[in-house]
């Protein structure tokens, strides 16, 4: 019997990283924080604990969407900010 509940569609996979970087990208908009904290239950919604290279992955997202994935630690949360501004020689 294949349990429902294991199966991940790739589009409410999408939808749910689409949702994430929104987020994220709104609270680094606020100007009231230079970082945004997303904790493991929001996550494993888009990357389950036991997924392989979560930590690349995460990291692949934070790229894809602008974002710089600052810190993880598995089971915790990942700290994303954006990326510095090169610095401009005179």
């Amino acid at each position: 019997m294949v349990r429902l509940t294991n199966i991940v569609c790739p589009e409410r996979l999408r939808i749910d990283m689409k949702m994430l970087a929104r987020r994220i990208k709104r609270e680094l908009g606020l100007g009231e924080s230079t970082h945004c904290a997303v904790y493991e239950d929001e996550l494993k919604r888009v990357w389950p604990l036991n997924q392989k290279n979560r930590e690349a992955k995460i990291g692949q997202f934070a790229e894809e969407y602008g974002f710089r994935l600052r810190f993880y630690r598995k089971g915790l949360c990942a700290i994303f900010d954006k990326w510095p501004r090169p610095r401009r020689s005179l």
